[in-house]
């Protein structure tokens, strides 16, 4: 027994330590800094916009970009103008007040009876600098994040350009009229572009840039002779220049008001006015020395979705975009867009930023297909987050159906256990039917469609595994009915072992996995995904040690040692699952499996120690991460660095946002229900200490182990996952039904 937890935690080391790569060629190199920077915000922009319409010169820049789907999610589902353009600014989440993330004003403009530089200078008790834009919100959104949990600071980016003396602009104003009167005043643009007191050099936010037009949105539209002329202006002047296309934003704030034709036609009416504008801005530009980028820093009204990212000029190569924050090529988030300005100009990202530099793949040129799939990809996007609430409920209202039946059935219904127990094999196939679908265009089948086929391709996978204990029966024993359950065990920890190590394909846009508007995550495992791993790990680990103890052979411990460090590896390593909160829980765990199944106690030394591995092995991970360049960590590596002290804090705000939304998760999540559930069908299993379950267990050696590994995992999980209640309430998902199995085919055996 020692020797295979030896095995286990050298296993878990040594190939933690192995597998330390060196930094990429792209990391490493070296590249000389942009001359300028030109960022083009074009609101609510998406793919499929840009798709519909022939525009001409925004096709030609795409064509030299590197692109992306970006995440605009910052705080809420819904991200506003304000909150856009703060985390762009922030390099972080950012939430704002709006009405104080829109005043912005020119410093000589009337306010409260005097200037806005008057204004400014008391309620920031600093000089305006003689700075063009002044942010009068700015005291109030400092103080409002403050009270977060990210660490946001507003206005990093500005503060880093002046601090390494470049000069940052600003021109737009999305006001709904012409008057510069509150409530109307839409001009958080300025955010983008402000320094910590918020202020912004150069630049124009006045209602002067704007034009009566009696067809627009509000009767206001963009003067593009007047804003060109602002940004020619700005260009000399500035290193650093945001420049909105405000009519975009009024499309949609004026949706509410219009027909959706009415809206369309405006759209497509603002984006041709855009595209032309743009020509006009590139003729300021060398792409040789300089550097465009354009984003859409807030998605449609309506379902969250993704919005543009292109890239293009000094250094970058056409072909896909990536940020080590997402980890995938073709996705990018909002906080990203701050650090990788600042990359552009070779300046270090200061810690309150935690996106990262965006960089190119390269190795294509964009074209029309290339905006076709990602257009395609925002719809499936689309489509998975409105499918996931139905997909979950439906799968949590089955099982308790399942338990509530099977439980009658046991005391009053005996005949019902023969087509009782596969219906409780339909949920262990079900997850991976779920993420098998994300290599198909699911989406095009509808929310019944899609239903049926999670249902029906569960029901005949669990036919399956059913026939094959059937054939392998007669070779096997009473070991034959671990077999159907175990199988679809088994499928599911195959499939999710193979899907990290291929780059978790299957992670993304799967109801079980995670979505890219949620921007919590994009690569490596998700907290569903870790559940059902953690689950699977430890039931076909007890399954297969007991299994083979039926037969009268009993399976080494050693060799569920390995296979349990294969697994932790997998899931922890940076490169593949990435997942610190699944290494902290499945460590234990395996540690409790491996002296349960060798017949040891766990006492409280074998505890610490285990602690103690956990520590030494979450180390080692973090060690492989730390050994690559700052740009290019997972969120390990950074957390470490925040631990260790490289990078100034904020570990403990890190904990206490996790702490915070496993508490929100606890009344809100519908995975919640499933706890009673389970408690009360486990409750009536273990009736009076001699229930069903006790009965199984006796038959089936290594069940109990299992199980209490499956526990010590669930707990952890909680409260170590941002999923909260979710995490153990997914692991249930495997556990009760292969228990349910067990039960209702062993119940009638003397």
């Amino acid at each position: 027994m020692r020797r295979s937890l030896s095995l286990l935690l050298l296993l878990l080391v040594v190939c933690a330590a192995g597998s330390a790569v060196a930094p990429s060629a792209e990391a490493a190199g070296q590249r000389s800094p942009a001359r300028k920077v030109l960022l083009v915000s074009m609101p609510a922009t998406r793919w499929e916009d840009i798709e519909a319409l022939h525009l001409p010169v925004l096709d030609g820049l795409i064509a030299r970009s590197a692109v992306a789907s970006m995440s605009v999610r910052t705080i809420g589902p819904y991200t506003s103008l304000g909150e856009g353009y703060g985390s762009l600014g922030a390099g972080n989440r950012m939430a704002v007040i709006e009405e104080d993330a829109a005043l912005a004003l020119p410093n000589t403009a009337p306010f409260e009876g005097d200037t806005a530089d008057d204004v400014f200078q008391r309620r920031c008790g600093c000089s305006s600098n003689g700075a063009a834009v002044l942010q009068l919100g700015m005291p109030r959104l400092t103080r409002r994040n403050a009270d977060l949990l990210y660490g946001t600071v507003p206005g990093s980016l500005g503060q880093a350009l002046a601090d390494a003396g470049r000069t940052a602009a600003v021109v737009g104003n999305a006001d709904e009229s012409l008057s510069g009167d509150l409530p109307t005043i839409n001009r958080q643009v300025a955010l983008a572009a402000v320094d910590d007191a918020g202020r912004v050099p150069v630049g124009n936010v006045s209602h002067d840039i704007l034009m009566k037009d009696p067809t627009a949105p509000f009767g206001v539209r963009d003067d593009p002779v007047k804003k060109i002329d602002a940004a020619r202006q700005a260009w000399r002047a500035a290193d650093f220049l945001v420049f909105e296309m405000s009519d975009l934003y009024r499309v949609e704030a004026y949706r509410v008001e219009a027909s959706d034709l009415a809206i369309e036609q405006a759209r497509n009416a603002a984006l041709e006015r855009a595209d032309a504008m743009l020509g006009e801005l590139l003729k300021l530009v060398d792409l040789d020395r300089d550097r465009v980028i354009v984003v859409g820093p807030t998605s449609p009204l309506g379902p969250a979705q993704l919005t543009v990212w292109a890239m293009a000029g000094h250094g970058v190569e056409p072909g896909w975009a990536r940020s080590p924050t997402t980890r995938r090529a073709g996705y990018v988030t909002m906080p990203d867009v701050g650090p990788t300005v600042l990359d552009s100009f070779g300046i270090a990202v200061p810690n309150p930023m935690n996106g990262t530099a965006v960089r190119s793949v390269g190795g294509f040129r964009p074209d029309a297909g290339t905006v076709t799939g990602l257009a395609d990809r925002n719809t499936l996007t689309v489509f998975r987050d409105r499918a996931t609430a139905p997909v979950s409920v439906l799968f949590i209202v089955f099982q308790i159906l399942v338990y509530f039946v099977a439980a009658y059935s046991l005391r009053r219904f005996p005949a019902a256990r023969r087509w009782l127990a596969p219906l409780t094999l339909i949920t262990l196939a079900q997850p991976s039917i779920a993420f098998a679908s994300a290599f198909f265009r699911y989406d095009r089948l509808g929310l019944p469609g899609y239903l049926t086929a999670f249902f029906g391709l569960g029901a005949l996978l669990a036919w399956l595994a059913l026939e094959a204990g059937r054939r392998l029966g007669p070779k096997l024993g009473t070991a034959a009915t671990l077999v159907p359950p175990l199988l679809l065990i088994g499928l599911t920890e195959v499939v999710l072992l193979i899907d990290v190590v291929i780059g978790a394909p299957m992670q993304l846009d799967t109801v079980f996995g995670y979505s890219p508007t949620v921007a919590g995550r994009f690569s490596g495992y998700g907290n569903l995904a870790f559940g059902l791993l953690a689950a699977a790990t430890m039931i076909l680990a007890s399954g297969a040690w007991g299994g083979r103890v039926l037969r009268g052979k009993a399976a080494p411990t050693a060799a569920v040692a390995a296979f349990l460090a294969l697994v932790v590896i997998l899931d922890g390593m940076p490169s593949w699952g990435s997942d610190v909160g699944g290494v902290l829980a499945l460590v234990p765990a395996s540690g409790v499996l491996v002296l349960l199944l060798g017949g040891k106690r766990v006492n409280w030394l074998r505890l610490v120690l285990l602690g103690a591995a956990t520590v030494v092995v979450i180390g080692s991970f973090a060690l492989v991460d730390l050994a690559r360049p700052p740009e290019s960590r997972t969120h390990l590596g950074r957390l470490a660095a925040k631990l260790f002290g490289q990078e100034g804090g904020g570990a403990g705000q890190v904990i206490l946002r996790k702490l915070n939304a496993n508490i929100n998760i606890l009344t809100s999540s519908v995975w919640t229900w499933v706890i009673p559930a389970a408690v009360l069908f486990l409750s009536f299993l273990l009736w009076r200490g001699t229930g069903p379950l006790q009965r199984l267990e006796r038959r089936l050696p290594g069940l109990r182990a299992g199980l209490v590994a499956a526990l010590v995992a669930g707990g952890l999980g909680f409260a170590l996952n941002d999923s909260g209640v979710a995490v153990p309430a997914v692991m249930l998902a495997v556990v009760l039904p292969y228990v349910t199995f067990l039960v209702l085919a062993t119940a009638e055996d003397p």
